[in-house]
C-alpha cells in the first residue's frame, strides 16, 4: 500500500508539474511611435516655344505660347518672365524687338519685375495653364534673317 501511495503522489506531482508547464503564459510588452511627414511647397514648370514664324516688318505679327505650372496643393506663387535681352531677339548684330503680354489685347506687359500671374496649387498632377501673348510691332527697318532668337526665363516664386 505504501508503494501505491507513493505512486499516487508521484503521479499527482507529475500531473501538477505538467499543468504548470502548459498553463504558463508568455509575457508581452507594447509601445507606440509617431509617424510624421511635412509636405514641402514645390512647383514644376512645363513650357512651349513661341514661334512667330514669317514676319512682315511693315505689318507686325502676334503669336502665343503656353506655360503649365503645377504647385503642391495649398501653395501659391507668382509666375514671372524675364529676358536677358529685354524683349529683343538677336541675330548677330541685328535685333528685333517684341513684347510678351498677359492678355490677347497686348495691354499688360508680362515681365519679371512688376507683372506676374498668380498660380494657386491644386497638386503637382493638376497644372494651371497660362497663355503668353507675344507681339512684334511693325519694324520697317528690320533686316532679313531667319535666325532671330531670344531665351525667356520663366520663374515661379512660391
Amino acid at each position: 500500500m505504501l508503494w501505491r501511495t507513493h505512486m499516487k503522489k508521484l503521479i499527482l506531482t507529475s500531473l501538477f508539474a505538467s499543468a504548470m508547464i502548459t498553463t504558463a503564459h508568455a509575457a508581452t510588452e507594447t509601445s507606440t511611435f509617431e509617424v510624421s511627414a511635412e509636405v514641402a511647397a514645390s512647383c514644376q514648370i512645363t513650357t512651349n516655344p513661341l514661334a512667330f514664324g514669317a514676319f512682315d516688318p511693315s505689318v507686325g505679327t502676334s503669336g502665343t505660347a503656353t506655360l503649365d505650372v503645377a504647385c503642391t496643393s495649398g501653395s501659391s506663387g507668382v509666375v514671372t518672365l524675364a529676358s536677358a535681352n529685354t524683349w529683343t531677339m538677336i541675330d548677330g548684330a541685328e535685333t528685333l524687338a517684341y513684347g510678351l503680354f498677359t492678355d490677347a489685347g497686348h495691354a499688360t506687359v508680362w515681365d519679371g519685375t512688376t507683372v506676374g500671374q498668380t498660380v494657386t496649387g491644386a497638386g503637382l498632377s493638376t497644372p494651371t495653364s497660362f497663355t503668353v501673348h507675344g507681339n512684334i510691332e511693325p519694324q520697317p527697318a528690320a533686316k532679313v534673317s531667319a535666325a532671330y532668337a531670344d531665351t525667356v526665363t520663366v520663374t515661379v516664386t512660391y
